[in-house]
């Protein structure tokens, strides 16, 4: 293994905590600093570069926005598609706003120039999910009568909107170039948009927590809270990968884990929902 390229949210930073206090875990940190005085390592995130170059300091290139926006150095490049910005996405961008609250967080994605050119929408702390999901799927169908991409996840509460096609293989690939490397590319994702760059690594490893799907097209999984376990692994293997390193889960076991968690999420829900309804009944009596 010649380089370590990783995706943020759900990988490397818990999901479901506010925009703010988004941070790689110090155990995370502590290995990812160390791996990274051995072998390059690079981020490739749908978050803007604003927001993730900051919080991960051990990262010597990064790639934002699913693929629109490249830094390696003090040198940023710009997907062609962004310097012909359309009124299309600024136009979606104010339905979404108007159609937000506090169950709907609309979160905005900028250029390194500070230009929004992209964004999500996230009902994942929303108080009422029914409610919640009604108003995101308005902002969805309207958005898809627009010339612009519309990115959802399969079973999860948020979605992605960009001005152009992202793509995280394309991403992999530049990075790959940009930096002089012809193999040996571990990729980690938790996303069915981290597929593409699945595809193109030399090792893919899923990384596994409740809002994991079962569509991830690689062979080997870990568990959200078993990465830093699994990198201090590989450091002390001198970055060869094996299918018998720590943590390591294959597919049929990950899968079936996957599922337990889909299980335990679908009860928690129900019981969520059973509770307000009890609160309801007994407020009417």
């Amino acid at each position: 293994m010649l380089a370590l390229f990783l995706d943020y949210d759900g990988t490397i930073s818990p999901l479901g905590v506010p925009r703010s206090e988004s941070v790689v875990s110090s155990e995370n940190m502590a290995v990812l600093h160390q791996i990274s005085r051995q072998i390059p390592v690079a981020v490739i995130t749908t978050k803007d570069l604003s927001f993730v170059v900051k919080r991960t300091p051990f990262a010597c290139a990064w790639f934002g926005l699913g693929g629109l926006e490249m830094k390696i150095g003090d040198i940023v490049t710009k997907a062609s598609c962004l310097r012909n910005m359309t009124p299309y996405l600024t136009t979606a961008l104010k339905y979404a706003k108007s159609l937000s609250g506090n169950d709907l967080t609309i979160e905005e994605k900028r250029d390194s120039e500070g230009v929004t050119i992209a964004f999500s929408v996230d009902w994942r702390q929303a108080k009422n999910r029914c409610k919640a999901e009604k108003r995101a799927l308005k902002i969805i169908s309207h958005c898809e009568t627009l010339p612009i991409v519309t990115i959802k996840y399969k079973g999860q509460p948020f979605f992605d909107v960009f001005p152009c096609p992202v793509n995280k293989g394309k991403a992999l690939m530049k990075l790959k170039q940009r930096l002089g490397l012809c193999n040996g590319i571990l990729y980690m994702g938790d996303s069915s948009i981290d597929n593409a760059a699945f595809e193109v690594a030399d090792v893919a490893v899923g990384v596994i927590h409740e809002e994991t799907p079962d569509n991830l097209i690689c062979g080997y999984f870990v568990k959200f809270e078993d990465v830093a376990t699994f990198l201090q692994g590989l450091l002390k293997n001198g970055f060869r990968f094996s299918p018998k390193l720590p943590m390591i889960l294959h597919r049929t076991e990950a899968l079936r884990y996957i599922h337990s968690l889909e299980v335990l999420t679908g009860k928690r829900a129900c019981a969520q929902k059973n509770t307000k309804k009890s609160d309801g009944a007994g407020t009417g009596i």
